[in-house]
């Protein structure tokens, strides 16, 4: 009996041990994808502006050759085709950095992919060895405390989608409902003069309005075109299917493929696409 239980608290470490190690693995990972994300936002950002620079340079150079001398045209033809085919080059530099920050980056996605399936594999060995299973069953066939648990974060879960889901030009607006009131406005007519003191008290309680928020400029929309729009209200968030936790936002185009295990439940959750 001692050395079956000894065996059971050994076989409890390793699977310790490993998950542990998987965890860190993932999140070091998960790090290097962020790293990579960042990097390639801003290589293709400096690239754009430094070669964007040399290349007005280099047309207000030849402009300035041509202005104080006289020139015949295939002069003006051979100094000015390498200024007019840089652009084209800059445009063809800039895919191919994107295009090798992508291949770094799917190298990591696959081993972010194979190291979640070991961790889920594992998972799936030490719920079998422990009866996981049948327990969870169980608890929810006859605990009614978990079973209303499950009922209110469901119901939680609902109305966050709902208000996902609203649009914020359906939201009335609340300046428009009541008049505020500000401590340099005037006095309104027909109302009686509170005393100084009381003047005073009432503009120090009245509540300091948080700035608004500044619309996008020109030059942030030319950014966004350049170098893509990855902000996020772009970005589309996780919740776990079994906890309902937030688990990070990911791009539009990734929220179909991507499948993950919940750090705070470790359950596994598969992608959208599988379930369809």
């Amino acid at each position: 009996m001692g050395i079956l239980f000894s065996r059971e608290k050994s076989d409890s470490k390793d699977y310790e041990q490993v998950l542990s190690k998987l965890d860190v693995d993932i999140q070091k990972v998960e790090g290097r994808l962020s790293e990579i994300k960042i990097k390639q936002r801003k290589a293709s950002f400096m690239w754009i502006i430094y070669s964007l620079v040399i290349w007005i340079l280099c047309a207000l150079y030849l402009f300035y050759q041509f202005a104080n001398r006289e020139s015949t045209t295939q002069d003006i033809a051979l100094a000015t085709t390498p200024v007019v085919l840089m652009p084209v080059g800059i445009y063809h530099v800039r895919k191919l950095l994107v295009w090798w920050y992508d291949q770094r980056q799917k190298k990591e996605e696959t081993n972010l992919a194979k190291l979640r399936k070991e961790q889920k594999d594992k998972l799936e060995d030490l719920k079998k060895k422990t009866s996981y299973y049948t327990t969870q069953s169980l608890l929810e066939r006859y605990d009614d405390a978990l079973m209303k648990k499950k009922k209110e974060e469901q119901q939680r879960l609902q109305q966050q989608q709902q208000q996902q889901q609203r649009k914020p030009a359906s939201m009335p607006p609340r300046h428009l409902q009541q008049p505020q009131r500000f401590p340099n406005a005037g006095p309104v007519p027909g109302q009686p003069l509170a005393p100084p003191g009381q003047q005073q008290q009432q503009q120090q309680q009245q509540p300091i309005l948080p700035p608004a928020r500044s619309e996008p400029q020109w030059y942030d929309k030319i950014v966004d075109a350049l170098v893509g729009d990855a902000g996020p209200e772009t970005k589309y968030a996780l919740i776990c299917t079994h906890c309902y936790h937030h688990n990070g936002l990911v791009l539009k185009e990734e929220f179909d493929t991507i499948q993950y295990i919940c750090p705070v439940c470790k359950q596994f959750n598969p992608s959208r696409k599988s379930k369809q």
